[in-house]
C-alpha cells in the first residue's frame, strides 16, 4: 500500500471497526512510545486499541491510504 507502513499506528475502535480520529490521522510507532512515556499511562476507551494500520483489513488500509494522499 502506497501510504501505509508497518510503522504506522492508529487508535482503533474494535466495536465499531473504525478509527477513533479519522482516516487521515496515523502515528509513527515512535510517537506512540513518546505518548506513553510522557503521559505515563495512555488511557484508551473500553473498545479502543492501538492497531498497526498494515495489520487492518485491506479495505481499511485503502481508506487510510486515500485519506493520507488527500492531505499531501
Amino acid at each position: 500500500m502506497r501510504n501505509i507502513s508497518k510503522h504506522d499506528y492508529v487508535f482503533w475502535n474494535r466495536k465499531t471497526k473504525k478509527p477513533v480520529e479519522g482516516y487521515d490521522i496515523v502515528y509513527h510507532h515512535s510517537t506512540i512510545v513518546e505518548m506513553i512515556n510522557c503521559v505515563g499511562e495512555l488511557k484508551l476507551g473500553e473498545d479502543v486499541f492501538i492497531e498497526c494500520v498494515a495489520a487492518l483489513p485491506i479495505k481499511e488500509q485503502i481508506k487510510f491510504s486515500e485519506a493520507i494522499e488527500k492531505t499531501k
